[in-house]
């Protein structure tokens, strides 16, 4: 038992510090036109529309939102400049931002899941803007807990993937 107790101790500061921070924000959404359901928990923005939710941005043409019983958000955003879905957000602990773009991008806030859709790119860079990682694909999804990538094959089409991946030494440079 006491060894338990001295287990749970020892990892709760790292279990603490992992915890994501944005999931339990809100959305906060700037946009040219808004209509929101307060029955079935969801909402609709167009024109120019900047969905912030703690240090996690997407900036599109159109956001559909909907939060679900248990109080998950989620989101689906299509279009914005030409035609891609913006995603940016700074790395958990770390000073790094990912910056992102797609042409639909699905936010499962449940999951902690990313998903960009067509002429999908997912960019890691310093705090000055210099591309560490670079992944390009059909299909991405990004881990937000594990901040992991995953390229997806998607039926017709292509199903090849470019990764660039810049040696340490170079990335701080």
């Amino acid at each position: 038992m006491k060894r338990t107790l001295l287990a749970l101790l020892l990892t709760a500061p790292i279990l603490l510090s992992a915890a994501p921070t944005n999931r339990n924000m809100p959305f906060v959404v700037e946009a040219d036109s808004a209509t929101y359901n307060d029955v079935q928990q969801t909402s609709t923005f167009d024109g120019t529309v900047i969905l912030k939710q703690g240090n996690m941005t997407i900036e599109s043409a159109h956001i559909e939102t909907i939060i679900d019983p248990e109080g998950y958000q989620y989101a689906t955003a299509k279009g914005g400049a030409k035609g891609l879905v913006h995603f940016r957000q700074q790395r958990e602990g770390s000073n790094e931002w990912l910056d992102a773009y797609g042409s639909e991008l699905i936010y499962d806030g449940k999951q902690n899941l990313i998903l960009l859709r067509r002429n999908a790119i997912m960019r890691r860079l310093t705090p000055a803007g210099k591309l560490i990682d670079e992944v390009k694909g059909d299909e991405l999804v990004y881990n937000q807990l594990t901040e992991v990538f995953e390229s997806r094959v998607v039926p017709g089409v292509s199903g090849r993937t470019q990764v660039t991946i810049t040696p340490t030494s170079n990335a701080t440079k």
